[in-house]
């Protein structure tokens, strides 16, 4: 709708400040963040009059006794973030940008795939949802139909990738064929990553928001010809329309967040972590900024990184190098208050998206 008012902007000169992208933006974080609000209290009563609760299953005995009250707060809230994330884009983005659409197929797609694993497990369909090779099919089908849509209707730059520390004339590298498998890869790591790291009130959720502005940013500025020079990276034309996603995003994650901040009333469940794992990754690969996403979203990482080093531990050794994994869990067993441990983290991660977004000047 927005857009309609944009290209009248070329008529009607008032108008025009429709046609920018941070002020398109801002609208789009503004709906996603109302309708969460609004939408979130009707999704709660509903999902517990339907006793649609968190699964409490956990592998460690002393973790489910720390979270037994937690038993019957509803999951599946994910559904509501990506229902106020899709109707603010319908408003306010341009539909016909191939960029935006294959950014909607993975954030819809990765949250249909989470909806499916929450309601089997709810079902008792599984013992824990979808077992590890169907989740894995899953998500590597969604990333391999995406990039081969870009592969389509993308520009010459579409196999390249950004290198930081690296000379002007030495920072871009196409890795040809093998995007594919590194465009897979991205995906199911960041999606996975998230989703570890959603086992506290607000943790996921708050760290979500810290990268997802650092890369709506990268989106803004690589669509920008004037800004890309200035800062010597590639400029893509029209990918500065995911800046507008990416914030439609941010608002609906804080209107999550509202509800989900400790004691939560609301959890994202696979729904919304595979969600937005897989439009965080898929915006670092759009914006050529994939490689520096273990800095940005390094809490995703360190949970990530602990899950597996503590499976390859107990497998060598027989010995387990944490108390629980992932991470937080680990903190948890230490002693550590969960207000405590989400606040940090969230410090952490802000601190580190600072630090990934100042690598635009080392080139």
């Amino acid at each position: 709708m927005l857009r309609f008012l944009a290209d009248l902007s070329i008529s009607y000169g008032p108008l025009r400040v429709f046609d920018s992208i941070t002020f398109r933006a801002a609208i789009a974080m503004l709906i996603a963040f109302i309708l969460c609000l609004k939408l979130i209290p009707v999704f709660v009563r509903y999902m517990k009059k339907s006793n649609v609760t968190e699964n409490m299953i956990k592998d460690s005995q002393e973790i489910a006794a720390l979270h037994i009250k937690k038993a019957d707060t509803p999951t599946m809230g994910g559904v509501v973030m990506i229902i106020g994330v899709v109707i603010s884009s319908i408003l306010v983005l341009d539909l016909s940008n191939p960029y935006v659409v294959m950014g909607l197929v993975v954030f819809i797609g990765y949250g249909a795939l989470g909806l499916l694993d929450d309601y089997m497990k709810y079902k008792q369909l599984g013992a824990n949802g979808l077992n590890k090779r169907e989740k894995m099919l899953g998500q590597i089908l969604i990333a391999l139909a995406v990039c081969y849509g870009l592969s389509v209707c993308g520009g010459e730059n579409t196999t390249k990738i950004l290198l930081p520390f690296t000379k002007w004339d030495k920072s871009q590298f196409d890795l040809g064929i093998f995007y594919y498998p590194f465009f897979i890869f991205v995906l199911i790591g960041c999606s996975n990553a998230v989703n570890l790291t959603d086992g506290l009130d607000g943790l996921a959720s708050g760290c979500s928001v810290f990268v997802l502005a650092a890369y709506a940013a990268f989106a803004y500025i690589v669509g920008n010809w004037v800004m890309a020079a200035h800062f010597r990276i590639p400029y893509i034309a029209g990918s500065g329309e995911l800046c507008i996603l990416m914030a439609a995003v941010i608002g609906g994650v804080g209107g999550f967040l509202w509800f989900n901040a400790k004691p939560a009333q609301l959890f994202m469940g696979d729904t919304g972590s595979l969600a937005l794992g897989g439009i965080i990754g898929y915006t670092a690969l759009i914006s050529k900024h994939g490689v520096i996403l273990p800095i940005v979203g390094g809490i995703f990482v360190i949970e990530a990184g602990s899950v597996i080093l503590q499976v390859a531990s107990y497998k060598i050794t027989g010995k387990r190098i944490l108390k629980c994994a992932p991470y937080h869990h680990h903190l948890e067993l230490c002693g550590w208050d969960e207000n405590h441990i989400v606040v940090r983290m969230w410090m952490i991660g802000a601190l580190l998206a600072i630090i990934g977004f100042g690598t635009l000047k080392m080139h």
